[in-house]
């Protein structure tokens, strides 16, 4: 029986495609990938996706409508993401106003993947814009965060990198968890909003940008996440990580802790860095390194104690304390 060999190069673009959405943690990630893994490899996949392949760019682009893959796991686009995709794929192709008819590579991309790299920039650049305005009322008690406010940030700059850091090395979810001058009930709408209805992944970190730190982000090959083991593209910016999970339980939120502990395949024993500030002495502040959000919270619950707090306004950290120790068990009779 003879065996016949095909060679990757050799596969239709869509299969092609297919393969790189199995490997890619994030629907974004598909186009990095593409140009970090398969670009390298020879001086004829650098020629074949530098000029051609169009129906695979094509694809490409239409993944960026959204940052997670539906619930089917297909990468299967419903039509409302369809549209997100056309848009992209006409704001990488559309020409400026006043403009004359010149012919410019840089009004008009000349190769397939010009045009993805623009749709690519556009994205990630509405996504930072997004953040910004976001972390605007996240510190803001004049105009403090709202779920309405959450909404129409999400509206208005559709669709976003839900789960891509930007270049200050923020993500919505964690900036979400940061928000001051608000209830945990604001604070846990719009985390469910993010998790549920826009796919923000709580095991994807912010980079905590220190003091003499410079903010850099840059595209590289690595792990997905302190969870998970297989390497891929993603977005690294210089700081320590910091994750969700860990902001609630320092800051005594009870119900944003049962509800992301809830979510599939969280990791509870994810580690962060940060400071924050203590209820009962809010000049003072504690700083935590590399610590899981059992952690820090244990940690925040004795300087609250040193610090005079009352029993009262101890129970929201004992609470998140009994529910992480919890899920630590179970993590660790899982690993069993």
């Amino acid at each position: 029986m003879n065996e016949t060999t095909i060679n990757l190069s050799d596969l239709p673009d869509e299969i092609l495609h297919n393969i790189v959405v199995y490997t890619a943690e994030f629907p974004s990630y598909v186009g990095p990938c593409i140009c970090h893994q398969l670009r390298p490899l020879s001086k004829k996949w650098k020629g074949d996706l530098d000029i051609g392949r169009s129906n695979l760019w094509s694809l490409a682009t239409g993944n960026l409508s959204l940052d997670y893959w539906p619930s089917s796991g297909s990468g299967t686009l419903s039509s409302g993401d369809i549209d997100n995709a056309v848009v992209l794929q006409e704001s990488a192709t559309k020409r400026p106003k006043n403009t004359t008819t010149r012919r410019s590579a840089r009004i008009q991309p000349a190769s397939p993947l010009e045009k993805y790299k623009h749709a690519y920039n556009l994205l990630m650049s509405r996504s930072e814009t997004a953040l910004l305005e976001l972390t605007e009322h996240v510190h803001s008690s004049k105009k403090p965060l709202s779920f309405s406010i959450m909404k129409k940030i999400l509206k208005e700059f559709s669709p976003t990198a839900i789960n891509r850091r930007v270049r200050t090395g923020g993500t919505f979810l964690v900036e979400v968890c940061r928000s001051r001058h608000v209830q945990e009930s604001v604070i846990l709408k719009c985390v469910k909003l993010l998790i549920e209805e826009h796919g923000a992944n709580p095991n994807v970190p912010s980079a905590e940008v220190g003091q003499g730190l410079a903010a850099s982000t840059t595209l590289t090959l690595g792990k997905r996440s302190a969870a998970s083991s297989e390497v891929t593209c993603y977005t690294s910016s210089q700081g320590r990580e910091l994750y969700a999970i860990v902001i609630a339980a320092a800051r005594a939120m009870p119900s944003v802790v049962k509800y992301l502990l809830s979510c599939r395949n969280i990791d509870p024993t994810l580690k962060g860095s940060s400071r924050f500030r203590l209820f009962s002495n809010p000049r003072k502040s504690v700083k935590g390194v590399d610590l899981s959000a059992l952690e820090f919270a244990m940690k925040m619950r004795e300087e609250e104690i040193e610090n005079g707090i009352s029993v009262a306004d101890l129970k929201g950290l004992d609470k998140v304390i009994s529910l992480l120790k919890k899920a630590v068990r179970l993590t660790e009779l899982r690993s069993t």
